[in-house]
């Protein structure tokens, strides 16, 4: 679990909402916002859309390999730490995470095309 150091002012920016700059910000973001609704999240209830767009606002317009990359072993890692340290399934995390294959077969299929394949 990334921590990230409450005397710069970047805690506040991230928890305001603010874009990721790095994993490490979008993995505190989301379980920030989990950790803190965590009451919505029991009952099933907890919004997708905030998570969904501090992934959006991360992956920006022209998302490259390692934005996909990242996004996604942040997702797993912050369900992991959800689940270790406030015995959360969340399954939700990993269900977000597929959301994105269609975008990412479709980024990686136009690499293929002008990069060609792996030989």
């Amino acid at each position: 679990m990334p921590y990230i150091k409450s005397n710069d002012g970047r805690r506040e920016a991230l928890q305001r909402g603010e874009p990721a700059q790095s994993a490490g910000e979008l993995n505190y973001q989301i379980f920030y916002y989990v950790k803190h609704n965590y009451d919505e999240y029991k009952d099933k209830s907890l919004n997708y859309t905030f998570i969904e767009r501090f992934i959006n606002q991360f992956l920006g317009e022209k998302p490259n390999y390692q934005k996909y990359n990242d996004m996604t072993g942040c997702l797993i890692r912050c369900a992991k730490e959800l689940e270790r340290r406030l015995n959360l399934n969340a399954i939700m995390l990993y269900e977000i995470m597929d959301s994105y294959d269609e975008e990412i077969n479709k980024y990686e299929d136009t690499k293929i095309e002008s990069n060609g394949d792996v030989g």
